[in-house]
């Protein structure tokens, strides 16, 4: 590996934040979903299609985007979109008209996925040798969490100076805020993050040829369906839990800014800590399952939506709904960290992971086409509660599918691992 002049983890750090702070403006929606409801014009339908657009571009980009990655240079790339996603930011400031709300985010979706997704990832890899990818990989997750952290956490407090939703310049102020950060990073990425030498490219393992008839394995396995709808369920919880700031703003009346205070604790803070209290549990702990411990984490979920559908609003218990809302984001950040991991669980062959991945990240991530619209469709015909016992009634059913398909998981490990200690003996 070439010698740098910046410690690596130094690199990875930037690269981590760099890579966290992207995805900040396209999931706007995430903690300001009110206030581009009411100062930008916008209804909670066309709020949730906006989502829908740039989820829809982003599954059709992940795949190529790891092409692009290995033909063009990874600090380049990264460059590049960091100051284009930047000059996007200043765009949406403008508060343009919808169908160029919609353009951008598709635009946001080639820059911040097929340009930049895997050129961060290989970025990260080629800085240590094959025994380090776990804990380089692992460390810049950590710093994706923190830089998303801190600029959701500054673009809050612009937010608040402007004046909040009473001030049509504060979203501007975000926005602008963002567009900042991001034309900065690009521009330290450019001097920090090193070019990759014919060494480093030398030192990754090249996968193995994948034929058509390799594809078609793994879509007759029925661990890469288990797994997908795995994914499918705990992502889907993820994505019920993106309207937690409307929620306390539609049934407690909670202030804008407190709620999107909490929104930043649920979704910036618990991503940063989460996914590695899950990693430490499945190192350091007799719970090594990565299946067992999105089961635990589905029931703790189940459980928790069923308060919430039952337990009548009020504004005299909204810490105790704070309380419940948080606890589900905190397990539902460690199973995130887990459900790729239960692809390896289930045994699938190295020559087939990143096929298997592939179509378990298609399968899985498909409630980003259709999830926000709903949503958005109940927030703007239904009366508020019941929008909202629609949407955790969603989340029930889709952790009661990740629980049925992680129980069918588990046996099919059980068998194979039975399986192999037969063999085992025998020999």
């Amino acid at each position: 590996m070439k010698k740098t002049k910046f410690s690596r983890w130094f690199i990875i750090a930037i690269i981590g934040m760099t890579g966290g702070m992207s995805f900040e403006l396209p999931y706007l929606k995430y903690n300001y979903q009110v206030p581009m409801e009411s100062l930008m014009g916008l209804s909670a339908t066309q709020v949730g299609f906006i989502m829908s657009v740039y989820g829809t571009a982003a599954m059709i980009l992940y795949a190529p985007s790891g092409i692009i990655a290995d033909k063009f240079s990874h600090k380049k790339l990264i460059t590049f979109s960091m100051l284009v996603t930047g000059g996007l930011a200043f765009v949406m400031a403008l508060y343009p008209p919808y169908w160029m709300l919609l353009v951008i985010q598709v635009l946001l979706a080639i820059t911040t996925v097929l340009f930049m997704w895997s050129a961060t990832v290989k970025a990260v890899a080629i800085l240590g040798t094959a025994d380090e990818q776990g804990s380089l990989l692992g460390f810049a997750e950590g710093m994706r969490g923190f830089g998303a952290l801190v600029t959701a956490f500054l673009t809050l407090w612009m937010f608040q100076m402007f004046g909040a939703d009473s001030n049509p310049n504060s979203l501007k102020a975000v926005m602008i805020t963002y567009g900042v950060f991001y034309i900065v990073f690009g521009i330290l990425c450019w001097f920090v993050v090193p070019e990759e030498t014919k060494q480093a490219r030398a030192s990754i393992p090249k996968a193995e040829k994948v034929t058509a008839k390799d594809i078609v394995t793994v879509l007759k396995k029925r661990t890469t369906w288990y797994c997908s709808l795995i994914i499918m369920g705990v992502y889907t919880i993820f994505a019920v839990l993106s309207y937690t700031t409307s929620y306390l703003i539609d049934i407690f009346a909670m202030p804008v800014v407190m709620a999107t205070f909490i929104g930043m604790i649920r979704n910036q803070v618990f991503r940063t800590i989460s996914g590695p209290v899950g990693a430490i549990v499945s190192a350091k702990t007799r719970l090594k399952s990565p299946t067992k411990i999105i089961f635990i984490g589905g029931i703790v979920t189940f459980a928790g939506l069923i308060c919430l559908i039952v337990i009548p609003a009020s504004k005299n218990i909204i810490f105790v709904m704070i309380g419940l809302v948080l606890l589900l984001a905190f397990f539902n950040y460690v199973s995130r960290g887990m459900y790729f991991a239960t692809i390896g669980e289930a045994g699938t062959p190295s020559k087939t992971m990143g096929t298997t991945i592939g179509v378990a990240s298609l399968i899985g991530f498909l409630p980003d086409v259709f999830i926000y619209p709903l949503i958005g469709s109940w927030q703007d015909t239904l009366e508020a509660t019941q929008a909202y016992r629609n949407m955790w009634i969603l989340g029930l059913v889709a952790t009661g599918m990740a629980l049925v398909f992680c129980m069918l998981l588990m046996r099919d490990i059980k068998k194979n691992k039975a399986v192999v200690m037969a063999a085992t003996e025998t020999v």
